[in-house]
């Protein structure tokens, strides 16, 4: 089927939105469900059930309290301010921020991008994390390409994402090597839980996990056992199966139309606030601070940028290293 005889892919969906410039949220109705933050025509933000994002790769693997994220939502979620909420408590600097920010985009990209869904385009959204550092939307899909690529040579199967991982009872050889993650999904394998399960567990982007598991199973250190069974694993089981199918839901949905090549933004209201959770108003929750140790620094060095708390050669650094995988 050509291009222009079948629905277009959400990263297809995603082009005149980026080509006019615009701002906003391109929400996924169909299963896994998820949306896709742009700014000015560039990759802002993804997020996905099935793929850990920022929450998770701060509170699940322990880098951050439960309580001090729930304390910066509280604070800041109305404003789009969650991040610079942690930023000012001094619980995580704006470069970790931002690199775990890509990290999240580029996990929810690999889920999402090459689906037939229908989407909602929503005007001037944003994300209530705030400010994260974006990319160009030919970046993101070239990364997408390339993780797939890597879990194929890893594992061809592709069916072990979402089935439980059974570590193998007998080895091969006497001494086995592992890395501190495969260490981590080994301990954490329980018969039940999938890669995709693993990742949400211990706080880790859920492609790399995937990528590990297809590499131990290579090796003969596991196994894949039967589909699991969390909602998450069995809706990527689901989706893939439709796909393989020949099986697609409707395209994007009409109800916002798509911008011509060079259209401007459309000037809509700005969407309401969220709204409360049910139940009791939570209490506002201090944010716990800590002391951070700043090094001296010649006055040359901040001159102009008093604002800036972003290195860019460190940023720069930790988004390349994302090609080591």
């Amino acid at each position: 089927m050509s291009k222009s005889s079948r629905p277009p892919l959400l990263r297809e969906s995603l082009e005149p939105w980026c080509a006019a410039g615009v701002t906003g949220a391109l929400r996924i109705l169909d299963p896994p469900g998820g949306v896709v933050y742009v700014v000015d025509g560039r990759i802002a933000y993804a997020e996905t059930p099935v793929a850990s994002g920022v929450e998770r790769l701060l509170t699940a693997s322990g880098r951050l309290p439960a309580e001090a994220w729930r304390a910066a939502v509280t604070a800041g979620r109305a404003q789009h301010r969650i991040g610079p909420e942690l930023v000012d408590a001094g619980l995580v600097t704006q470069v970790e921020l931002e690199a775990l920010g890509v990290i999240a985009l580029y996990d929810a990209a690999f889920f999402l991008f090459d689906l037939v869904v229908s989407a909602h385009f929503e005007h001037r959204a944003r994300h209530p994390v705030g400010h994260l550092r974006t990319l160009d939307l030919r970046t993101v899909c070239q990364e997408v390409d390339r993780r797939k690529r890597l879990l194929a040579d890893a594992w061809p199967d592709a069916a072990i994402d979402t089935a439980a991982v059974l570590p193998q009872r007998r080895l091969r050889s006497q001494c086995v090597a592992l890395t501190a993650l495969q260490w981590e999904v080994v301990a954490n394998a329980d018969r039940r839980r999938s890669p995709i399960d693993l990742a949400r567990l211990l706080g880790r982007d859920t492609f790399t996990v995937m990528l590990e598991v297809r590499r131990m199973a290579r090796t003969g250190l596991v196994e894949p056992g039967r589909p699991g069974g969390s909602a998450a694993a069995e809706s990527v089981a689901t989706v893939r199966a439709r796909a393989a199918a020949g099986l697609t839901t409707a395209p994007a949905a009409p109800a916002a139309a798509q911008p011509g090549r060079h259209a401007k933004p459309v000037a809509e209201p700005a969407p309401d606030p969220p709204a409360e959770p049910d139940g009791e108003p939570q209490p506002h929750i201090p944010l716990p601070r800590r002391a951070i140790r700043h090094e001296p620094v010649r006055r040359t060095e901040l001159a102009g940028t008093p604002e800036t708390r972003v290195s860019e050669q460190i940023l720069t650094r930790l988004i390349a290293g994302l090609g080591a995988l």
